[in-house]
């Protein structure tokens, strides 16, 4: 070979080595980061101690609120011979709950309470009720719920008694709505600041759990506080895959999961319909089903039972008049987070992704 065949032969070897170093691959993105050695906490559902539900001074009806507080000036009445529920300090209450009052189970009216306010005894069914300023024709401040059943958007009864896990469901709603709304205007102010709002709903989060006697060791914290929340929770077969459940309670799940997610719920009768598909999914499994962790897998169903309710009942129940909305009638992003959270960091960590995704995303 000749110098100028070398020289030919080297200046083609130098453009191939320049075009390949010029050009640029994709590379795809790193999977979120999970903690395959920690191990969430789940507590016993009979360990949780919180009377859920709004005081009446004669019991306490099933709602998103924890009964022990007795606020709001709340009393019950006689409204037109029916039973109402009467909110003394009814522009709070009104912020609370927003215009729909959720009674979450059936709520008997005993013979020793009929006599006493001059109602018919019995029962009122679960479901919608309107919170209505008092019909004083004055300003009172006060706000009623008349329990009138022609008159409420009837929902199948969220508690469920069968699942030993339904208090898990009820905790996280607690939870949810309690840092919302009494963090409301602090999240507000910090804006478009994830990281400060992340940290904040943590705190806030650390604490509520503490106050119901259920305080996040140091290890829980350390894993909530370094988990990716910006992962795709809408794949939730993906994210389940994460969690360290058995292939068996892997499979359980995801066929209750598959389910779940092709029931529409843009209606109260749809959001009906979905609660007593899952009631009864939560019953085969309590009884029925073999389970590797069955603490889990039915805490697991009881959030998405009752994450899916509560934010159906969020998005119609806005404290101001005519700015309630139901357009996602499919499963949102931060019920996924929810259930998924529930699975990577226990009750903690649902809460967090629970309200950090929702916060994120509208």
């Amino acid at each position: 070979m000749n110098l100028r065949s070398i020289f030919t032969a080297l200046t083609a070897l130098a453009l191939c080595m320049v075009t390949f170093s010029c050009t640029k691959t994709e590379s795809p993105e790193p999977a979120p980061v999970v903690d395959t050695k920690f191990t969430p906490n789940i507590p016993d559902g009979n360990r949780i101690i919180i009377h859920f539900g709004t005081s009446t001074y004669r019991g306490c009806m099933y709602s998103f609120s924890n009964c022990i507080w007795i606020g709001w000036g709340t009393e019950l009445a006689n409204f037109q011979d029916r039973l109402a529920l009467q909110f003394g300090q009814g522009d709070e209450a009104g912020q609370y709950f927003g215009q729909y009052f959720p009674l979450t189970a059936d709520y008997v009216v005993d013979a020793a309470t009929a006599k006493e306010l001059g109602v018919q005894e019995g029962v009122i069914p679960a479901g919608f009720y309107v919170l209505r300023d008092a019909a004083s024709g004055q300003a009172t401040g006060k706000r009623t719920v008349v329990f009138r059943p022609e008159e409420a958007r009837p929902v199948a009864a969220l508690v469920n008694p069968n699942n030993p896990q339904d208090n898990i469901g009820q905790l996280h709603n607690l939870a949810v709505q309690v840092v919302l709304h009494q963090n409301r205007d602090a999240i507000t102010a910090l804006g478009d600041d994830k990281k400060a709002i992340r940290q904040l709903i943590t705190e806030k989060t650390v604490q509520f759990l503490k106050e119901a006697e259920l305080p996040v060791s140091t290890a829980e914290l350390q894993h909530a506080n370094q988990l990716d929340l910006s992962r795709d929770f809408s794949d939730y077969a993906a994210r389940l895959n994460e969690t360290r459940l058995s292939a068996n309670d892997k499979k359980a799940l995801l066929a209750i999961f598959d389910e779940a997610a092709a029931m529409p719920v843009g209606s109260p009768e749809q959001l009906s319909q979905f609660v007593s598909v899952m009631t009864e999914r939560e019953n085969q499994l309590s009884r029925e089903a073999k389970l590797d962790n069955p603490k889990m897998v039915l805490s697991m169903v009881s959030v998405l039972k009752y994450s899916r309710y509560f934010w159906y009942w969020k998005s119609i129940s806005s404290p101001t008049p005519g700015t309630g909305s139901s357009e996602l009638t499919t499963i949102p992003d931060w019920v996924w987070a929810d259930i998924i959270g529930m699975g990577l960091g226990g009750p903690l960590v649902s809460a967090i992704a629970s309200t950090v995704v929702y916060l994120d995303q509208r």
